[in-house]
């Protein structure tokens, strides 16, 4: 049985961060309900565009940065992502170390979530809106 030739495509095997030329041109971009993000919280995607029920993108959006950069503060306060108590002996008494890290916390949240919501906003094409 003969077969037809292959055509010939090219397959670097590399996934690219941007789009080619001609995909440029005729607006190459990604449709997400829920970004992909980088170390520093940006969004990896191609001149993204938010689809999907807009309340539930921004909730997923705050969620994701708020973890993140609350992980982020964690992470440069101890030096660690985790870790066990030094002596495991707990105390009732509030840690002033710890309410401090506490309100970094929440700081970062607060303004993961702000963020959240102006990418979403900006980035959202409702369906019918």
């Amino acid at each position: 049985m003969a077969t037809s030739p292959k055509k010939e495509t090219p397959d670097s095997g590399v996934v690219h961060n941007q789009p080619t030329p001609a995909a440029a041109r005729h607006g190459d971009h990604d449709r997400i309900v829920m970004a992909s993000r980088r170390a520093d919280g940006s969004m990896d995607q191609i001149n993204p565009e938010f689809i999907g029920d807009k309340d539930t993108a921004i909730a997923a959006a705050k969620e994701q940065l708020a973890v993140q950069a609350v992980s982020a503060v964690d992470v440069a306060a101890r030096g660690v992502s985790a870790g066990a108590a030094e002596d495991g002996a707990g105390s009732s008494a509030p840690d002033a170390e710890i309410q401090a890290l506490k309100e970094a916390h929440d700081k970062a949240k607060d303004a993961a979530e702000a963020q959240a919501e102006r990418e979403v906003e900006r980035l959202h094409q409702g369906l019918g809106e």
